[in-house]
């Protein structure tokens, strides 16, 4: 009963940022329904994945996981079994379990490295435990460890719908990494922990006067979104996903307490960004997930063009150029 897998961290167009309190809250339900795009890093040995490989036996004497070489316990732990008991449920089993999981980028700093790593983790646990589940349901069990996890089971561009039941809040495939002609630098300009993890910030939400209009405006910029890619309509893509981050990092700023996971940097390569667009008329726009990390949206033939201005900031540490993932998978390629 072992299985590995490897899945893609994902960037939210449409953010998700808070849980809705009419249900329990261990079930991740969103505020609003979101939108992202899966990513491939395709700079130096970075491909934004995590490889995790999961065992399952009756002579296991406790449950074991390890993340980049460091045992987890406390907080991970109980994040790792929130997904791993539903499913020893479904198969109606108790087995305890063995975990090791790698990411090739750095976690916890605003990369959407709980993602990949939930994903990887239902994905392979699934398999493992021999459960004929559809990608939308391996969603639904992703979402339990980190909500925006449900997007990463799905390659290319991914619509998470609100839902009101675990059933009902899953994600599901718009079109494939190759349907729509995106790419993204990803500035880094902090790669450490940052101080307050997204599982916590989403607490937060709630505090926040501008929230509820945020909310609103969500939902209807995933159904406008999603039209924009089917359509090939790239800026308005990147229009709607800029003013979206906004309205996240407003929301977050004005939350108590307040959250400030910018740097003087990110303000920087926002500015470079849209000075690019005013004074070079380049179609290159802005998104920023829970940490201080930029991603910039442009079309293939202009990656370059922008990775060099964007390394000439100075405080930048380095780029990482991205290209739509496709979906997650098993590999046979064990880590134990």
């Amino acid at each position: 009963m072992k299985s590995s897998a490897i899945a893609h961290s994902n960037i939210a167009l449409i953010k998700y940022w808070g849980n809705w309190d009419k249900v329990s809250p261990k079930l991740n339900i969103p505020l609003n329904d979101s939108v992202s795009m899966t990513k491939y890093g395709f700079s130096e040995s970075i491909h934004l994945q995590t490889h995790t490989t999961i065992e399952f036996s009756e002579d296991f004497k406790e449950n074991e996981a390890i993340l980049n070489n460091n045992p987890l316990k406390g907080r991970d732990m109980e994040r790792i079994l929130k997904i791993i008991n539903p499913l020893r449920n479904l198969k109606k089993i108790d087995y305890k379990f063995k975990m090791m999981s790698f990411n090739d980028f750095p976690t916890q700093a605003g990369l959407a490295s709980s993602a990949a790593g939930f994903a990887a983790l239902t994905i392979a646990a699934a398999k493992a435990l021999s459960l004929d589940l559809t990608q939308e349901e391996l969603s639904t069990y992703a979402r339990l460890g980190s909500g925006s996890a449900a997007r990463s089971i799905h390659g290319g561009f991914v619509y998470w719908y609100q839902g009101i039941s675990h059933e009902t809040s899953y994600a599901e495939k718009i079109c494939g990494s190759y349907d729509f002609d995106i790419n993204a630098i990803i500035a880094i300009i902090d790669e450490g922990k940052k101080d307050v993890t997204s599982d916590l910030g989403h607490e937060l939400a709630k505090t926040s006067i501008f929230n509820p209009i945020r909310i609103k405006k969500s939902h209807e910029q995933a159904v406008e979104i999603k039209a924009a890619i089917l359509n090939d309509d790239f800026k308005k893509v990147g229009m709607i996903a800029e003013k979206n981050c906004m309205f996240m990092h407003s929301v977050m700023m004005t939350s108590e307490p307040a959250l400030f996971y910018w740097s003087p940097i990110t303000l920087k390569v926002i500015k470079k960004v849209l000075y690019l667009r005013k004074s070079e008329n380049l179609d290159c726009f802005f998104t920023i997930d829970a940490g201080p990390n930029v991603h910039c949206l442009c079309r293939p033939e202009i990656i370059e063009y922008v990775q060099n201005i964007l390394e000439n900031i100075e405080g930048i540490e380095k780029t990482i150029l991205v290209r739509p993932a496709n979906d997650s998978y098993t590999t046979n390629e064990h880590l134990f």
